[in-house]
């Protein structure tokens, strides 16, 4: 972990004017509230960082943040590196922001740059800019990477009913059989659970097809299949959060869910986001 002179970042502002996309692997907004007391955080805004992951940092080093109120850290994990930016904004909150980068990244973001883009969207959070607005400056100045490879994805219930699926466009023999093949992942794994075992937790289970795969994730009891012609890291990573993100915006509805699909019909938003299909 590392801080940084806040005030030497303000005298080198002028570094921030590149108009080049930053390359990233995520970013995302939060908010931590009552810091007089033990703090409760909320999510704004995540692309590209599972919610799980945010949760866990967080939960480690929010003390760390209402404490300081201000400041910076650098967290180095395993395959990437997480960046963290917090300010005071009000008497009871503070903002934190956060930045994905690979390891060993082929171009490396200037602390500064990230610094200043984070200057940048705390004034639009204190003048109650729209999340809109804030989407757009993160947006305008990060690209996140999309994974190919990818045939089709399919969101389906443990009993096999179809959430969502997208599914290539060139693929209708693929289309034509959706409910088949929601049935088909939702009867195999049944089957594989009875054999071998409930398992706890979300596992990336493989089932081959020759030059295809199928790469099935549960959780929740909501089953997420992936045909896939290409595997590769970012893709896995992409299979595991989609899955995350999922249940995350719909856990209420799926508690009492009453078999109207139609709201998952904007999750599609998030797959065009992590995916080339």
């Amino acid at each position: 972990m590392y801080e940084y002179n806040m005030i030497a970042m303000d005298k080198a502002q002028n570094i921030n004017t590149n108009s080049e996309k930053f390359q990233m692997l995520g970013f995302g907004l939060l908010n931590i509230s009552d810091i007089e007391s033990e703090g409760t955080f909320k999510i704004i805004l995540q692309k590209g960082i599972g919610v799980p992951l945010i949760q866990n940092i967080l939960e480690l080093y929010k003390k760390e943040i209402i404490t300081k109120k201000q400041g910076s850290s650098i967290i180095p994990l395993n395959e990437f590196t997480i960046h963290i930016q917090y300010f005071n904004n009000k008497d009871k909150e503070i903002s934190v922001i956060l930045y994905m980068e690979e390891k060993e990244p082929s171009i490396a973001v200037n602390f500064s740059q990230l610094y200043f883009l984070s200057k940048k969207i705390n004034k639009k959070i204190l003048s109650n800019a729209p999340l809109s607005e804030l989407v757009k400056i993160f947006e305008d100045k990060i690209k996140i990477p999309k994974s190919s490879g990818v045939i089709a994805i399919f969101v389906i219930s443990s009993t096999g009913s179809p959430f969502l699926s997208k599914i290539n466009k060139n693929r209708n023999n693929i289309a034509d059989h959706e409910v088949h093949i929601g049935g088909f992942i939702s009867a195999l794994l049944s089957f594989s659970n009875t054999i071998i075992g409930e398992e706890t937790g979300a596992k990336l289970k493989e089932i081959n097809f020759g030059n295809q795969q199928f790469y099935v994730i549960s959780k929740s009891n909501v089953i997420f299949a992936f045909l896939v012609e290409n595997m590769n890291s970012l893709l896995q990573r992409y299979m595991y959060l989609i899955a995350d993100e999922f249940i995350y915006d719909f856990n209420n509805y799926l508690k009492g869910f009453n078999g109207d699909v139609t709201p998952f019909a904007s999750f599609e938003d998030k797959i065009n986001q992590y995916f080339i299909i």
